[in-house]
């Protein structure tokens, strides 16, 4: 009889159960993340860097790349398995630009470190000189090869549910967009999942001389206005009043 691919894959990884103390740690873990490892050396792989590994007494654990190349796979599918689901207007180009705003290095790593992984992460202490350097990337690296993880121990579903729970709050996608000019597309996209709708943009004043008008702005989702920009230049007043109404939406709906 023939071993399931799953079974398979499994045995490549994490071979050997975690000490007494490490487990409890790895308990407070899959409590944070909201899943409970049927295998926990999967989780316990996932978290082994290979500085560690190659530094320690514990070679037999293995380092977390194997997993992390197929959570990479797994959480690109999901993503854009929830995108294309969630936006049916949008072309490939615009379905790109949020898929990989989500799955970034940068995000995947603020996203790690808001589940704490940088405390149950195992890595050489001089391993990344000076002040941690890499530490960002380890923590993304390990975050997907949780992913991978997830995968492995019980399958497509139990990583669907891990990755939008994880990753998307009520249906909104964790989408961070340092700059101004990509207030617009947050804002569209979180009204879009939020609210089904669009925001409205409006000019509704404009002062100073001709040669050096300003131009004011409000945004609206649902006729109700949750931003205002002022500027030289329509589209910038755009983007300022898109920009403001990120930050009120949420204090908003809380007071709802």
């Amino acid at each position: 009889m023939r071993a399931k691919p799953l079974k398979l894959l499994k045995n490549l990884v994490g071979r050997f159960p975690p000490r007494n103390e490490r487990r409890k740690t790895l308990s407070r873990l899959e409590h944070i993340l909201g899943y409970s490892f049927k295998d926990i050396r999967l989780l316990e792989t996932a978290l082994s860097h290979s500085s560690y590994v190659n530094d320690s007494n514990h070679p037999e654990i293995g380092d977390y790349e194997r997993l992390e190349f197929l959570g990479d796979s797994v959480l690109d599918m999901l993503v854009s398995e929830y995108l294309y689901r969630s936006f049916s207007t949008d072309d490939e180009g615009e379905l790109t630009r949020k898929k990989s705003a989500i799955v970034s290095r940068q995000s995947l790593a603020l996203k790690g470190k808001s589940l704490g992984l940088g405390d149950y992460i195992l890595y050489a202490k001089d391993a990344f000189p000076p002040r941690n350097r890499g530490k960002d990337t380890i923590i993304s690296n390990s975050l997907e090869a949780i992913i991978g993880a997830v995968y492995l121990d019980d399958g497509p579903k139990a990583a669907r549910k891990f990755v939008y729970r994880n990753f998307f709050k009520q249906g909104h996608a964790d989408l961070r967009f340092e700059s101004l000019q990509e207030a617009k597309n947050q804002l569209l996209h979180y009204t879009q999942v939020q609210f089904h709708c669009q925001p409205n943009y409006r000019i509704v004043e404009t002062t100073g001389p001709e040669h050096s008008k300003q131009f004011h702005c409000e945004v609206s989702v649902r006729e109700k206005v949750v931003g205002r920009g002022v500027g030289l230049n329509k589209k910038e007043v755009e983007k300022r009043a898109a920009q403001q109404a990120l930050s009120q939406l949420p204090k908003i709906e809380a007071s709802e």
